[in-house]
């Protein structure tokens, strides 16, 4: 930290200019000159060139200027003119769900019935022992034709001995087979939990699909997974490097993932950076023994609150009822689902606020964002409000009078662009035409001075990033429909939708003094592309390769 802050403190004082650059007291470990650079430092937004010490950016300016600083042993770089951008960080992740996809757990996401679903399941049975679990997810009956929720009886005839489980595209749902539900003990008694739904066909009995938190009436008899956390996390860390990402806010951790963390950043396997949150069900007593953690490559100061489900599941907690479920099975005004009891979510938060710690809280629907807003106007106090840093992760359906109270009360909207080009295709047949006012209202938000940090939510969705800025920018699928974008009034500039993959998001982990752009004293994280997103078709964006990713002056990918 000392010779970070000794070599920021001289390249402050350097400037851009020829005469500044040779006041630096050593010569760069690497230069890298002509690149087409965008550095998001409104000082210099456009350079051609960096010098690079320790791992720390020294310089930045034209190749004339770059190029003097050069010594003896100094290593000159050329990028042939191509495009780099400030290492790009996910603000909403989880890298053990993306590794187990990468590790082989069954993908169910290029189905596209549930015939087909049907039938990969019956060939993985084929492969397994009588007795052996199925687990898989990232199905979505919404990209189905008759996009209707499954019932488990095809799915448990040709799987009558291995019990199936298969989470949601959205993991706030699953299906399990008889099976499964046999293995954990469930029939047409099992009570629903609060904060959770069993759906139930007209006889009474199970339909296999559980919701919010009645999935842990399964999953916790789930066995299977052989992977070790440590080969999920290098696994997801592999992916993410590949396609751009120097940055992941891994969303929701539990102790023993900590743990790998930190010994695989000891050991220097971990390359990209982490900022995790603590999951809530561990926090408070977490926080009894721990304090925050900021390391070079892993940081712990934050907690994950769950406070309702997703829309796709109508699980999201909604103010009015859903407009295409407006009763629940005892003919009771359907709303959602509180996962979380609000009182505790208080709980919580106070403990983190204490401990030092932000809050990190999910809240999906209007009424979860509402009451998740009320507890930290509760909870925080006025005069340092924005010091604290709290956010709500997704904020994708907000009442548009909720939506100024972000900023009012320095929270922050955590969300994950492609979620609405995703969602785009049911969510009017959810909440109606009139609540859409208030959903992925990326332009509101930005207009009421809140920073958005952009991510994915991968593996729900993709956890290529350039997918998020297209989405941001344009508001459309990658077929280019709707033509001019669903609800274009929210599009995000190019400039705004790169701000929320880099230096918002790095202000999201308080890290916007040390990452998120090319600018003399911050990290050397960047990365070379193969194309300039600032100008090129905005249909050339998703396809957008990545040459080289480095991270603290080391190239991580190549």
């Amino acid at each position: 930290m000392k010779l970070e802050l000794r070599i920021a403190g001289v390249v402050l004082a350097v400037g851009t200019t020829l005469s500044a650059a040779q006041s630096i007291a050593e010569p760069p470990d690497a230069i890298y000159t002509h690149g087409n650079m965008h550095t998001l430092d409104p000082d210099r937004p456009r350079a051609e060139a960096m010098a690079v010490r320790h791992g720390i950016i020294v310089a930045v300016g034209s190749n004339e200027e770059i190029k003097r600083l050069r010594g003896v042993d100094t290593q000159v770089i050329s990028l042939h003119g191509r495009t780099v951008l400030p290492g790009l960080i996910d603000a909403h992740g989880h890298m053990a769900g993306l590794g187990s996809y990468g590790l082989g757990l069954l993908d169910l996401s290029a189905v596209t019935d549930f015939d087909q679903l049907v039938q990969v399941v019956a060939d993985k049975v084929a492969t397994v022992k009588p007795g052996e679990w199925i687990l898989g997810g990232r199905w979505d009956h919404e990209s189905w034709p008759n996009k209707r929720l499954p019932s488990h009886e095809r799915l448990s005839a040709v799987s009558p001995n291995n019990p199936v489980w298969l989470r949601r595209v959205d993991g706030h749902a699953g299906l399990a087979n008889a099976a499964a539900m046999h293995a954990a003990g469930v029939n047409r008694d099992t009570p629903v939990p609060p904060g959770g739904d069993i759906l139930r066909g007209p006889t009474g009995e199970p339909t296999g699909i559980f919701v919010d938190n009645a999935t842990s009436l399964i999953s916790r008899h789930a066995v299977g997974g052989s992977s070790r956390p440590e080969a999920l996390i290098l696994k997801a860390q592999e992916m993410c490097l590949a396609v751009g990402l120097t940055g992941v806010h891994d969303a929701g951790i539990s102790p023993s993932e900590a743990e790998v963390y930190r010994r695989l950043e000891a050991e220097g396997k971990l390359k990209i950076h982490v900022y995790a949150m603590i999951a809530a069900e561990y926090a408070v007593d977490y926080y009894a023994d721990h304090s925050p953690y900021v390391g070079k490559r892993f940081t712990l100061r934050a907690c994950k609150i769950v406070a309702d489900g997703a829309m796709g599941s109508r699980g999201a907690w909604m103010l009015e009822p859903y407009a295409d479920r407006s009763v629940d099975d005892a003919g009771k005004p359907y709303v959602g689902l509180a996962v979380t009891d609000p009182r505790r979510i208080e709980e919580i938060s106070r403990a983190s606020l204490d401990a030092g710690f932000q809050v990190c809280t999910h809240a999906i629907g209007d009424r979860a964002n509402h009451e998740v807003l009320n507890i930290y106007e509760r909870v925080l106090p006025p005069a340092t409000r924005a010091e604290k840093r709290f956010r709500i992760e997704h904020a994708q359906l907000v009442n548009p009078s909720d939506i100024p109270r972000f900023a009012e009360l320095g929270v922050i909207p955590s969300m994950q662009p492609t979620h609405a080009t995703t969602d785009m295709r049911w969510a009017e047949a959810r909440v109606g035409k009139r609540r859409l006012a208030g959903a992925y209202a990326w332009a509101r938000f930005l207009q009421t001075g809140s920073r958005i940090a952009g991510g994915s939510d991968f593996p729900v969705e993709s956890h290529n990033p350039f997918y998020g800025l297209y989405a941001a920018i344009t508001r459309m699928d990658q077929s280019g429909k709707p033509p001019g974008g669903w609800l274009p009034d929210q599009r995000m500039t190019r400039t705004e939708a790169l701000r929320a993959f880099t230096i918002d998001a790095a202000y999201a982990a308080f890290e916007e003094d040390r990452k998120g752009s090319l600018t003399p004293g911050k990290l050397a994280d960047f990365i070379v592309i193969d194309r300039d997103i600032m100008t090129c078709d905005l249909a050339d964006i998703p396809q957008t390769r990545v040459y080289r990713t480095v991270i603290a002056g080391e190239t991580v990918f190549e």
